[in-house]
């Protein structure tokens, strides 16, 4: 569904990335896992072509990104950012996952029925309801957090993209989410591209994740396959330990204490 061919990408003439080949399928969680600095969110914008190319392509459905209309790549491709860049706006929660219609309606034309159905059922499974009279400005981190996830699912997309979406929640909400983007994937079929600092909650909610190291593209594969001690270790450094949680299975990264 989403495929970066050599992609190269960075900013100005500053090179970030270089030779990143990719793929995210229907009906997939790919996690995009490695140290600060490494280009985790350089590599989710170019994905989703806030940034240009440097070199190579994004294809979307078979098509060359670059060569489709903005129009029509939001109708099959939503980015849920860090930091809502309404935030600030007067906004109330309804209206601001109102915009994620946009793209299907135009932005001065009134939502209709099915818009209002989109959007309610967005904030329902965000858990974002009860907040719809609230503005932007008064939400908590975790609450923003949520209602920027709604936005991009009322947008009703075949490809997802998150950064950092476990960002300002607690362990509950944390949970939900994981669940949420399982659901996305086998239930929806959505494509579902993540970024993670957290590697044991990538491993939880992951179909495969795909390791950056400065530079480029490490490795991709399941998580029990890239999670290793003898492939993180030159990446993030020796201070780290690799078990299986004792009732998953799922690989639990730890850092070693200084002792």
């Amino acid at each position: 569904m989403l495929r970066a061919v050599n992609l190269h990408c960075g900013y100005g003439c500053v090179e970030v990335l270089g030779g990143v080949n990719l793929e995210a399928r229907e009906g997939e969680v790919l996690a995009l896992i490695g140290p600060n600095g490494t280009g985790k969110t350089t590599l989710l914008h170019t994905l989703g072509r806030l940034l240009p190319a440097q070199r190579g392509e994004v294809r979307l459905g078979g098509r060359a990104l670059r060569g489709m209309r903005s129009r029509e790549v939001a109708r099959m491709l939503a980015l849920a950012p860090q930091r809502a860049p309404h935030s600030a706006w007067p906004l109330a929660v309804a209206e601001a996952v109102a915009l994620g219609r946009a793209p299907h309606r135009g932005w001065l034309l009134p939502l209709t029925a099915a818009d209002q159905a989109a959007v309610d059922a967005a904030m329902a499974r965000m858990r974002v309801a009860a907040l719809a009279g609230r503005t932007l400005s008064t939400l908590s981190g975790g609450e923003l957090r949520r209602v920027i996830l709604a936005r991009a699912l009322a947008q009703a997309p075949r490809v997802l993209l998150l950064d950092e979406p476990a960002t300002y929640l607690d362990l509950q909400h944390q949970a939900e989410l994981l669940a949420l983007v399982r659901s996305l994937a086998r239930d929806d079929g959505l494509a579902v591209v993540l970024t993670m600092h957290d590697l044991s909650l990538a491993a939880l909610c992951a179909d495969r994740v795909a390791l950056l190291a400065p530079g480029g593209l490490r490795v991709t594969g399941t998580p029990a396959e890239v999670l290793r001690e003898e492939i993180l270790r030159p990446v993030y450094g020796e201070r780290l330990e690799v078990f299986a949680h004792p009732a998953s299975g799922s690989p639990v990264v730890l850092p070693l204490a200084e002792r």
